[in-house]
């Protein structure tokens, strides 16, 4: 095994593992300040729950590029279906109300930004879940109340709430007689 350069001191790396924002970055900067302060490789890899080729990795790492190189770098993945115009533009457009008479609905649901996306952008979801968890990583709710309609009167709704009258002393009655 390789032997691990000091790039830093252990109190160096503890302070580093408890600022850096990433739980695996924080377990790698403790690994490698246990295997500074003498701990066994082998306590060391039963300790974090990796193996031994995992911790020859790391301090591979460590001893090219110091702190650096146990950062987690830069994750592959699949390209998000809209760019981010596009996002914007959605964003834009869901963050206010539908119009009744233009749009065909009263408030935005996840299915009718489904529907939208569809028709403006030519990207299909094929999950309502995929259309909320946009809606959330653009800060939007998919969730909110029913809109009022346009036509509605606005003593219409204290007209027809129901409030109850005056009551007096204790309405419930007991099932046991007082003795």
């Amino acid at each position: 095994m390789k032997a691990l350069m000091a790039h830093d001191t252990p109190e160096a790396l503890l302070a580093a593992s408890r600022r850096c924002g990433s739980v695996r970055t924080s377990h790698r900067l403790l690994a490698i300040r246990d295997i500074m302060m003498g701990r066994a490789r082998k306590w060391v890899c039963e300790q974090y729950g990796i193996s031994g080729e995992n911790l020859r990795h790391w301090v591979r790492w460590y001893n090219e590029a110091g702190r650096a190189g146990l950062q987690d770098g830069e994750r592959t993945g699949r390209p998000p279906k809209l760019n981010a115009a596009q996002l914007a533009a959605l964003k834009a457009r869901v963050s206010v109300p539908p119009k009744v008479n233009q749009e065909g609905v009263g408030r935005w649901r996840a299915v009718d930004v489904k529907r939208l996306i569809k028709r403006e952008y030519g990207v299909e979801y094929r999950s309502i879940a995929g259309v909320c968890n946009l809606l959330h990583r653009l800060e939007q709710s998919w969730i909110s109340g029913r809109p009022q309609h346009p036509k509605q009167a606005d003593d219409a709704v204290a007209a027809f709430k129901k409030t109850p009258g005056p009551t007096t002393g204790n309405r419930r009655r007991s099932s046991r007689p007082n003795h």
